[in-house]
């Protein structure tokens, strides 16, 4: 039947509930509503079970044909004549389930009705009775088939009737969804970087990805290299490009003491020595090379542009960059990154790789601050310190008394305070490499105190043994650096003096801080900064203002290294007891065994505990803040609880593991680098462009992906402010760019990596409920462009009708480079705000600092 054909193939969402309410009807006169009317067997007692058992007084059930013919067909489909479908949705339905057959329907209903008979030939096993219901079940099948047949024809007919009203309907709902798509677009965590990572990640390609982005970002470090550089072809005094050669031809053919005072007008020195080491280093490459001997040759060779020179300069900084810096953002962001997933930190890796501030200044430009910035990353990396875990279990034997010793001292914390050590050694050759590097400064100083503070008020000793380490650390690796000019106090002094050149003036060039900002204002020559003060008050009044500016942030850096310790050495020396109590049971064990025995100490319903074992047998509750991990779930307390033992486990001496939970110090860190280094740059003294770099760098370190929701969104925000800064960093150095014919390695680098974020600056327009960051971010960049738009008119306008501009370049020669200072700074001071206002959420958040409100 060509109709019972077509009920077996509706399908779909209503089709699906059609089926189930006519099994539901199927099942009235057939299964559910026979069942409360069945009368139970009586229960048989144990001395009737032999006789009786294959009797019984039951009655046999009813005939389900009976009860089925008594259904009339009007009755079955004014059950479902209230339904309406749509005739297109039926349709679809019809067309989805064609290869049902009516075969496939009697199966169906022959297997019910089967189970039905089988049961009934268990209870009763006449033959009689079996080849009864087998007649019934045969004359309910056609019943049923009919009865289908009758009910799909009325649904179509109800279906088919409704139908212009439905196509009505149908016709507002696109205009409806553009609507609401215009008001409220969905943020999409879908981006190009990421849709390339899942490729070769179902390509089996995953293992590859880093040594494809970093062949990628040398391919790209390249071709940027061959543009051009700073003074190319402009003599006499070229750019930092012949800066760099020639400190590179001093510092080999002269002797150290006449490094930093060999002609001073020409490019003097005027960097730490690492600078000139390294340059020393690079030219003893060099002159491996036949080609490049004359290149380096003493006073003969100043100017050298030629194809080998700029090769190999070329190479130098692609060289450090593969060896110091991207491994050092690599590192750090494994670290940082630790309990993300291999695609997040794979998008934050290829994010900071191919940053293009940095790229564009070291290897368009020409510098070397990839160095500076290796040695800085490698110092923060080693700083990003965790919780310990409680629950680190020691397997093998420890019976000996000095392996014992050993496992007690050798604690978690101390192996903290090495790698403060370390990183105290990164980070003073990072300062010998570029003063620059102070703006990083006080947020170290600041993490380093509070740990050397956190451990004196737990043991003056240990807390000023850590205090020696870091100076002594300091101080050696300074005096290794500057060994050559310490036996001569002149000397020295010329040191400190090229590289403090107070004379330079407030800052260099058109440099979008606010003492530059300040002197392009529209006001008298009398009011200016530099008429009304002298260079020594502008020095102080620059320092006293940067003090004031990053005065909050380390100070809360400060406490919360100091909370770090605190909590780091309750979990400590809990899990040395632990490590004291399992040894000495192992080696004078007895027949009793191990005790568990286990005695719950409440400390408080904001406490979290986990017990250890103590040396007499009971157990320890470490009390940590209920504040510990800012409100996260961590693993650290995963098992720990008053009433949960953990079971004795074996020894080993090297299992002394760290939590994935970061200590609080360690999630501040970044902010407060941000913090300072913007302070340092909005705020002082000697500032230029390429500066900025110094913020972009933990600006950058902090991204992860667009649409990242961790933390209740405060990822996505820390995204959106870090994808904002580093493009207006890019723009506030375009006019020094555009001068060094790396205008369209801008552009490219711009496009790109915006592009393959996936960001979007004029998204908020389409939004009701954007934040301020987008909101802000979509008006800077139409700022940016609009600004690059009108400085491209003007060069392309022809010579009659650019007369009124040639007189106002003639009045305003700086008006472009002025007007990106003007856009750019206050930026800079949202941001510098911003990271402030970080700081105060994440101390709160993790408890370092507690707000408390009085009741009276």
């Amino acid at each position: 039947m060509k109709t019972s054909t077509g009920i077996a193939a509706t399908g779909g969402t209503n089709g699906g509930s059609r089926d189930a309410d006519i099994d539901r009807t199927l099942d009235v006169p057939i299964g559910t509503a026979r069942k409360p009317t069945r009368k139970l067997r009586p229960r048989l007692s144990a001395s009737s079970v032999g006789s009786h058992g294959a009797s019984s007084t039951m009655p046999p059930p009813s005939q389900p044909a009976s009860r089925l013919h008594s259904i009339h067909d009007d009755e079955c489909l004014s059950t479902h004549s209230s339904r309406r479908t749509n005739s297109r949705m039926l349709d679809d339905r019809l067309s989805a389930k064609s290869g049902r057959t009516r075969a496939g329907m009697d199966r169906s209903d022959a297997v019910s009705l089967h189970a039905l008979s089988s049961h009934s030939r268990i209870i009763w096993s006449s033959a009689a009775s079996a080849r009864t219901e087998s007649a019934s079940d045969a004359r309910s099948r056609d019943r049923i088939a009919h009865w289908r047949e009758q009910h799909v024809q009325a649904l179509e007919q109800d279906a088919r009737a409704t139908d212009k009203k439905s196509r009505k309907s149908m016709d507002y709902i696109p205009s409806q969804r553009y609507k609401q798509g215009r008001e409220e677009p969905s943020i999409s965590s879908e981006t190009p970087l990421r849709c390339l990572l899942r490729y070769l990640a179902h390509e089996d390609l995953q293992d590859s990805i880093w040594w494809l982005g970093l062949l990628l970002a040398c391919l790209i470090r390249a071709l940027v290299g061959l543009g051009g550089w700073s003074g190319r072809g402009k003599p006499p005094m070229y750019g930092d490009f012949e800066a760099q050669r020639h400190w590179m031809e001093l510092t080999w053919h002269l002797p150290t003491g006449q490094w930093y005072r060999h002609d001073l007008p020409y490019w003097g020195l005027d960097y730490p020595p690492l600078t000139a080491w390294t340059s020393w280093l690079c030219a003893w490459v060099a002159l491996w090379f036949v080609p490049l001997q004359e290149a380096f040759a003493l006073l003969t060779s100043r100017g050298d542009e030629s194809s080998a020179v700029v090769v190999f300069m070329r190479l130098s900084v692609l060289a450090l960059d593969v060896l110091l810096y991207l491994p050092s953002l690599a590192w750090f962001l494994s670290r940082r990154l630790e309990t993300r997933s291999i695609r997040v930190r794979h998008i934050a890796l290829l994010t900071a790789w191919f940053q293009p501030a940095l790229i564009l200044i070291d290897h368009g430009h020409f510098q070397y601050n990839n160095v500076m910035l290796g040695l800085a990353a490698l110092s923060f990396t080693l700083l990003q310190s965790k919780l310990p875990n409680v629950h680190a279990s020691i397997t093998g034997p420890a019976a000996a008394t000095a392996e014992l010793q050993r496992l007690v001292l050798d604690t978690l914390s101390r192996h903290i305070s090495l790698q403060y050590v370390l990183a105290a050694v990164f980070f003073s050759m990072s300062l010998c490499f570029k003063q620059m590097a102070l703006y990083y400064a006080p947020a170290v100083f600041a993490i380093m105190l509070g740990r050397c503070a956190g451990l004196m008020q737990c043991h003056w000793l240990r807390g000023l043994t850590l205090f020696a380490g870091l100076g002594g650390a300091t101080l050696g690796t300074f005096a290794l650096l500057f060994l050559p000019w310490l036996p001569h106090r002149a000397e020295l002094e010329q040191v400190g003096l090229r590289i403090f050149p107070l004379a330079r003036g407030l800052f260099e060039d058109k440099v979008a801080n606010i003492w530059c900002a300040l002197s392009v204002l529209p006001v008298g020559p009398r009011w200016k900064l530099q008429r009304m003060f002298g260079v020594e008050t502008l020095a102080k009044m620059s320092l006293l203002t940067v003090l004031l500016a990053i005065l909050p942030c380390c100070i809360l850096l400060f406490m919360a290294s100091v909370e770090s310790v605190r909590r780091e050495l309750i979990m400590d020396d809990a899990q040395a007891e632990q490590v004291v109590a399992k040894v000495r049971r192992r080696a004078g064990s007895v027949a009793s065994g191990v005790s568990r025995r286990m005695t719950p100490s409440v400390r408080g319903e904001n406490y979290a505990r986990s017990a250890h074992d103590s040396s007499r047998g009971s157990d320890r509750h470490s009390v940590a803040s209920g504040s510990l991990f800012g409100g996260s779930t961590s693993t650290l307390m995963r098992d720990a609880g008053p009433h949960r033992a953990r079971p004795p486990t074996s020894m080993k001496s090297t299992s002394y593991r760290t939590s994935v939970t970061p200590s609080p110090a360690a999630d501040l860190l970044p902010y407060t680098l941000i913090s300072t280094s913007m302070a340092f740059f909005l705020f002082g003294f000697q500032t230029h462009e390429k500066s900025i770099l110094l913020p972009l760098l933990p600006l950058t370190l902090i991204m992860t992906a667009r649409g990242d929701r961790t933390g209740a969104g405060a990822v996505a925000a820390d995204w959106e402010w870090a994808v904002l800064a580093n493009n207006v960093g890019m723009f506030s150095m375009w006019p020094l760019l555009l001068r060094d014919g790396q205008g369209l390695a801008w552009w490219v680098l711009f496009l790109l990596w915006n592009g393959m974020l996936g960001y979007r600056p004029w998204e908020a327009l389409r939004s009701t409920r954007a934040t301020f960051v987008a909101w802000l971010s979509a008006a800077v960049h139409a700022g940016m462009l609009l600004l690059m738009v009108a400085q491209a008119s003007v060069a392309v306008l022809p010579p009659h009708a650019s007369g009124w501009l040639s007189a106002l370049f003639q009045r305003y020669p700086d008006l472009f480079p002025v007007l990106n200072v003007l856009l750019c700074m206050p930026v800079f001071m949202l941001v510098w705000l911003w990271s402030l206002k970080k700081h105060v959420e994440i101390t709160l958040a993790s408890g370092v600092l507690v707000v408390t409100k009085s009741i009276k």
